[in-house]
């Protein structure tokens, strides 16, 4: 079931592995400060079970999503890199990484490599 909505989520991958890595972070640093801050206060000390199993949820999201998103921001770092080349034997030599790039990223990032490829030629 996951693996259908990822397959069908091709072009957001992008988007939805930065929202889960920015959520994942976001409450294991919170879950954190929990720990190390606020549990010696009395007030806060019955929150500790919650924030350890925020913690453990965190990292695990975090360990499942963060490496999808660490290579697609590397996709989108060559991208980048290749287009702002103004060589172009540089451009042809590394056309290869640039469409496999743009696979990965999908859907607008193919668009944008296409016309970067078409405007290239002309």
């Amino acid at each position: 079931m996951v693996q259908r909505f990822w397959d069908r989520a091709h072009g957001r991958h992008l988007a939805i592995t930065a929202t889960a890595t920015g959520g994942g972070s976001v409450a294991f640093l919170a879950a954190a400060f929990h720990l190390i801050v606020l549990r010696p206060m009395p007030e806060w000390e019955a929150m500790t079970g919650l924030a350890i199993a925020v913690l453990v949820l965190a990292t695990l999201v975090l360990l499942v999503v963060a490496p999808p998103f660490l290579r697609l921001r590397g996709h989108v770092a060559s991208l980048e890199e290749i287009m702002a080349t103004s060589s172009i034997a540089e451009r042809r030599r590394r056309r290869a990484e640039g469409d496999e790039a743009a696979a990965a990223l999908g859907a607008g990032w193919a668009e944008r490599w296409k016309r970067f490829l078409e405007d290239g030629r002309r």
